[in-house]
């Protein structure tokens, strides 16, 4: 893709009144520069699935849309590098699909992600190709014997080291996340894309999408220190469910309703009570986009999908944001989670 020419037609499209100019130049960003990025990463995202056009079709219009707002209000924001607006765009549709359709996997990998971030000797970071991956921390800036053969091995079969290591019996059980991990990465002597790795262990810990439902957040008075996501496997009926989106919808708006920081301070760091990003909850059931919840962090879109896979936050990582000492962030969410506490009390 031509970035400098795709950002040129972004200005074109801004400052001319011409309709027909327009159309043209609209066409040639959709056909000739999104469709390429956006047909790339869905099929690296969604490999094996049937699903794609549908996530291409919700890129698309979301494009659209944005593009058209882009051209009527020249006042308005723009967009800095097309390129990116739309690869985050395209990966941010993905995650929202594969959330809706597979919540139980998603947990798993926000599990995962929160265990590589959180536990000594283990980190997440981008590699070359902007893939997100999982391995010892060591790695990330040093050099890396090359062994990609096994990861593809991995690829291939997800049990694929069972026959050359020692299988321990604890590893069936997530609580030994710890150990199973570290047995892969010995294995593989290299970093292991996040995606893959949550594939290796859905596979092993059998954690499947059959029959799955959401509980809502629990806020009490006696435990506002803590915003609780219980997640139940049996689906409930129609109305219970009706009353968890209605309590998961009064509750963002409660949110929103937070001075910017408090805000902050709760989005960025809320968790269920294993330590598990649960932001994406209101993604979920429908509650709010991406979009709204970047505006509430009062962030563009781009920052906060930067952000998205990093989730939640530590303390130190979000004083840096905000400009705060951890202590002082502690003290936002504190104060704001009675707030919540008070004000959600018997709904």
């Amino acid at each position: 893709m031509d970035v400098e020419h795709a950002n040129s037609l972004l200005l074109t499209l801004a400052q001319t009144f011409d309709a027909v100019e327009q159309e043209r130049v609209l066409a040639a960003l959709l056909t000739e520069h999104a469709e390429p990025i956006i047909n790339k990463i869905i099929r690296y995202k969604m490999r094996g699935s049937d699903d794609g056009e549908e996530i291409y079709r919700e890129v698309m219009l979301q494009l659209v849309g944005r593009l058209q707002k882009l051209r009527t209000e020249r006042n308005g924001d723009t967009i800095d590098d097309f390129a990116s607006y739309v690869a985050v765009t395209t990966y941010n549709a993905c995650d929202r699909f594969l959330s809706r359709k597979y919540p139980n996997r998603r947990r798993l990998k926000n599990g995962l992600r929160y265990l590589l971030t959180h536990r000594e000797g283990f980190n997440v970071w981008q590699d070359n190709n902007g893939n997100y991956v999982g391995g010892f921390r060591r790695w990330q800036f040093g050099q890396i014997e090359n062994s990609r053969l096994k990861v593809e091995q991995l690829r291939d079969d997800t049990r694929a080291f069972e026959r050359d290591v020692k299988v321990e019996k604890s590893w069936s059980e997530q609580k030994n996340a710890f150990e199973f991990l570290t047995a892969i990465f010995s294995w593989t002597n290299a970093p292991v894309e996040i995606d893959l790795l949550t594939s290796v262990c859905a596979d092993w810990w059998n954690v499947t999408d059959e029959t799955v439902a959401i509980d809502a957040p629990k806020i009490s008075e006696e435990n506002s220190e803590r915003a609780s996501i219980q997640i139940a496997d049996a689906r409930p009926d129609a109305y219970t469910e009706s009353e968890r989106r209605d309590y998961l919808k009064r509750l963002w708006n409660e949110i929103a309703d937070l001075l910017p920081r408090q805000r902050a301070a709760v989005l960025l760091n809320l968790r269920d009570e294993n330590g598990r990003g649960v932001i994406d909850l209101w993604l979920i059931v429908g509650v709010v986009t991406v979009e709204k919840i970047a505006a509430a962090l009062e962030m563009t879109t781009e920052k906060f999908a930067e952000l998205w896979n990093h989730l939640p936050l530590d303390d130190n990582r979000i004083a840096e944001i905000l400009g705060l000492t951890r202590q002082q962030v502690i003290n936002l969410r504190k104060s704001a989670r009675e707030r919540l506490a008070r004000r959600m009390k018997g709904f």
